[in-house]
């Protein structure tokens, strides 16, 4: 099931009780006709659903992607007898869940119901060591190699890879967002709902990469006084393009054929969703 669904079948779980609260609804609890700002700080731990990594060479026709073996002894990458060490046919990176390294703030202005606000998050998602078995971080390497693809292995590969190192993906994203939200005449609840759409900065693979992205949320407010509020909510966030162009290739040693600069274009869909817990000052 991917971010977008979860977050879908949770909106119209909380539809149930936020539509009907609409017909009667007043102002957010505290909050006068004339509006006013906000800012707001949230912890937001998330879940990534990145999909299938992909990769190949921008100058050569890359036909299959190696992992580095398990037990691999930390020597450095040689063109020569890449079989030795690359013997995991058809690798891909896989990503964990990012449980402390996810903030975000806002700053925003509200009449009533609605509400606008710019937002700026940071994310961070560490690579993958399946079952903690890789040795002296193998986990993070791979062989894009433009040999035979008929070849089970990478025997006929000599100087004809390049191989990419994976330190993990940070995304700090810009967004605009625009939310209503509701609540009753005597109780200091409000459920909201919001969509945005911005700008992600994504730094991977040593390289700055500026996406569109769009997210949406949903959750409960919670009023502590007329200028404070907690909450708890859940939310996705995707960018739209999936295709990460000019990502410097590494060049393993004793290459007599591969000279120069190598690039490399990466595929990967991000899109995560998790919690939301923040607190929201009025001023």
């Amino acid at each position: 099931m991917n971010c977008k669904k979860v977050f879908t079948i949770s909106a119209l779980i909380s539809s149930i009780y936020f539509l009907p609260n609409v017909s009667y609804s007043n102002p957010v609890y505290g909050n006068s006709m004339y509006g006013n700002f906000y800012i707001s700080g949230k912890y937001m731990p998330s879940v990534p659903h990145f999909g299938i990594f992909s990769a190949e060479e921008e100058k050569k026709k890359t036909t299959v992607v190696y992992g580095l073996k398990e037990n691999w002894a930390g020597d450095a990458i040689s063109s020569q007898s890449p079989d030795d060490n690359f013997t995991i046919r058809n690798y891909s990176f896989k990503y964990a869940s990012n449980k402390f390294l996810g903030f975000a703030v806002a700053i925003g202005y509200s009449i009533g119901s609605p509400r606008i606000e710019v937002e700026m998050s940071y994310e961070a998602f560490d690579v993958k060591n399946p079952g903690d078995n890789y040795k002296n971080g193998a986990y993070r390497y791979c062989a894009l190699s433009h040999q035979d693809d008929a070849d089970d292995d990478m025997t006929s590969a000599t100087d004809k890879f390049v191989y990419l190192i994976n330190e993990g993906l940070l995304n700090i994203s810009f967004m605009t967002n625009i939310c209503y939200e509701t609540a009753s005449k005597n109780i200091p609840l409000s459920p909201y709902i919001c969509a945005g759409i911005g700008t992600d900065l994504i730094h991977m693979f040593e390289t700055t990469h500026p996406k569109i992205s769009y997210q949406g949320k949903l959750g409960l407010a919670y009023f502590v006084s007329a200028e404070s509020s907690v909450s708890f909510g859940i939310y996705f966030h995707k960018i739209i393009n999936n295709k990460f162009k000019n990502v410097p290739a590494m060049v393993p040693i004793n290459s007599d054929e591969i000279v120069g600069p190598q690039f490399a274009t990466v595929t990967l869909n991000v899109c995560y969703f998790g919690l939301e817990l923040g607190c929201r000052f009025n001023f």
